[in-house]
Protein backbone atom coordinates (compact mmCIF):
# COMPACT_ATOMS: atom_id res chain seq x y z
CA UNK A 1 0.00 0.00 0.00
CA UNK A 2 1.64 3.51 -0.64
CA UNK A 3 1.80 6.03 2.05
CA UNK A 4 1.43 9.88 1.50
CA UNK A 5 3.74 12.05 3.62
CA UNK A 6 3.38 15.84 3.75
CA UNK A 7 6.18 18.00 3.74
CA UNK A 8 6.01 21.79 4.80
CA UNK A 9 6.93 24.29 1.79
CA UNK A 10 9.38 26.44 4.06
CA UNK A 11 11.84 22.88 3.86
CA UNK A 12 11.26 21.77 0.30
CA UNK A 13 13.54 24.80 -1.63
CA UNK A 14 14.45 23.21 -4.34
CA UNK A 15 13.07 20.06 -4.49
CA UNK A 16 10.86 20.62 -7.44
CA UNK A 17 14.03 21.84 -9.30
CA UNK A 18 16.37 18.90 -8.61
CA UNK A 19 13.35 16.58 -8.90
CA UNK A 20 13.92 15.10 -4.90
CA UNK A 21 12.47 15.00 -1.44
CA UNK A 22 14.93 15.52 1.11
CA UNK A 23 15.24 14.24 5.03
CA UNK A 24 14.02 16.85 7.08
CA UNK A 25 17.26 17.86 9.46
CA UNK A 26 17.75 18.66 13.33
CA UNK A 27 18.38 21.65 15.23
CA UNK A 28 22.07 20.81 15.24
CA UNK A 29 22.18 20.56 11.58
CA UNK A 30 22.19 16.65 11.06
CA UNK A 31 19.55 15.05 8.90
CA UNK A 32 16.98 13.70 11.18
CA UNK A 33 16.15 10.16 9.96
CA UNK A 34 14.50 8.63 12.62
CA UNK A 35 11.46 6.71 11.61
CA UNK A 36 11.89 8.06 8.52
CA UNK A 37 14.26 6.58 6.12
CA UNK A 38 12.41 3.53 6.63
CA UNK A 39 9.03 5.34 6.40
CA UNK A 40 9.35 6.55 2.72
CA UNK A 41 9.31 3.86 0.23
CA UNK A 42 9.73 3.76 -4.23
CA UNK A 43 5.96 4.94 -5.36
CA UNK A 44 4.90 6.56 -2.24
CA UNK A 45 3.13 9.93 -2.92
CA UNK A 46 5.33 12.99 -0.98
CA UNK A 47 3.13 16.55 -1.42
CA UNK A 48 4.66 19.90 -1.06
CA UNK A 49 1.87 21.90 1.41
CA UNK A 50 1.94 25.14 3.53
CA UNK A 51 -0.61 26.07 6.10
CA UNK A 52 -1.50 27.40 9.38
CA UNK A 53 -2.85 26.11 12.37
CA UNK A 54 -6.02 28.91 11.88
CA UNK A 55 -6.16 28.48 8.26
CA UNK A 56 -6.35 26.10 5.11
CA UNK A 57 -3.81 23.52 3.72
CA UNK A 58 -2.83 24.56 0.49
CA UNK A 59 -1.37 21.75 -1.78
CA UNK A 60 1.52 23.21 -3.81
CA UNK A 61 3.15 20.19 -5.74
CA UNK A 62 2.46 16.00 -5.47
CA UNK A 63 5.23 13.65 -6.63
CA UNK A 64 5.85 10.10 -6.85
CA UNK A 65 9.21 8.98 -5.13
CA UNK A 66 11.05 6.81 -7.54
CA UNK A 67 13.68 4.60 -6.02
CA UNK A 68 13.93 3.26 -1.92
CA UNK A 69 17.83 4.16 -1.86
CA UNK A 70 18.67 7.74 -1.00
CA UNK A 71 21.52 9.42 -2.21
CA UNK A 72 23.52 12.32 -1.09
CA UNK A 73 23.29 16.33 -2.43
CA UNK A 74 23.84 19.44 -1.61
CA UNK A 75 20.27 19.72 0.11
CA UNK A 76 21.25 16.61 1.70
CA UNK A 77 20.02 12.86 2.02
CA UNK A 78 17.71 12.40 -0.53
CA UNK A 79 15.41 10.08 -2.52
CA UNK A 80 14.62 11.18 -6.39
CA UNK A 81 10.97 12.48 -6.64
CA UNK A 82 9.04 12.49 -10.27
CA UNK A 83 6.86 15.95 -9.64
CA UNK A 84 3.45 14.91 -11.47
CA UNK A 85 1.52 18.33 -10.68
CA UNK A 86 2.28 21.66 -9.34
CA UNK A 87 -0.03 24.39 -8.89
CA UNK A 88 -2.08 25.46 -5.71
CA UNK A 89 -5.01 23.38 -4.23
CA UNK A 90 -6.69 24.79 -0.96
CA UNK A 91 -8.10 22.50 1.32
CA UNK A 92 -10.67 24.16 3.75
CA UNK A 93 -9.27 23.67 7.98
CA UNK A 94 -9.07 19.97 8.51
CA UNK A 95 -8.13 19.91 12.13
CA UNK A 96 -6.29 16.83 12.22
CA UNK A 97 -4.13 18.00 8.94
CA UNK A 98 -3.58 21.69 10.97
CA UNK A 99 -2.38 20.23 14.02
CA UNK A 100 0.52 18.71 11.87
CA UNK A 101 1.64 22.13 10.27
CA UNK A 102 4.61 22.67 12.05
CA UNK A 103 6.22 19.11 10.94
CA UNK A 104 8.60 19.09 8.57
CA UNK A 105 8.07 15.86 7.20
CA UNK A 106 5.11 13.90 8.34
CA UNK A 107 2.90 10.72 7.05
CA UNK A 108 -0.89 12.26 6.12
CA UNK A 109 -3.45 9.91 7.98
CA UNK A 110 -6.52 12.22 7.02
CA UNK A 111 -8.63 10.48 4.57
CA UNK A 112 -9.93 13.31 2.92
CA UNK A 113 -7.00 14.30 2.57
CA UNK A 114 -5.16 11.57 1.05
CA UNK A 115 -8.31 11.49 -1.38
CA UNK A 116 -7.55 15.25 -2.67
CA UNK A 117 -4.05 14.13 -3.13
CA UNK A 118 -4.44 10.98 -5.14
CA UNK A 119 -7.29 13.18 -7.14
CA UNK A 120 -4.65 15.51 -8.05
CA UNK A 121 -2.08 12.44 -9.88
CA UNK A 122 -2.05 12.07 -13.41
CA UNK A 123 -4.42 9.24 -14.65
CA UNK A 124 -1.68 6.62 -14.77
CA UNK A 125 -1.25 6.85 -11.29
CA UNK A 126 -4.91 6.70 -10.58
CA UNK A 127 -6.80 3.34 -9.49
CA UNK A 128 -8.58 0.96 -11.92
CA UNK A 129 -12.08 2.04 -11.12
CA UNK A 130 -13.93 -0.92 -9.16
CA UNK A 131 -16.38 -3.05 -11.07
Amino acid sequence: MTAIFGIEECNAQGFIDKGVVCYPHSPDGKSDLHGVVSAIKNEDIVFIKHCTPQSSLRIKAVGVVLSDYPTESDLGTCLPVEWVWQGEKILESFDEVLSLCGNALYEEHNVLVQREIINLLPEKYQLPPEE
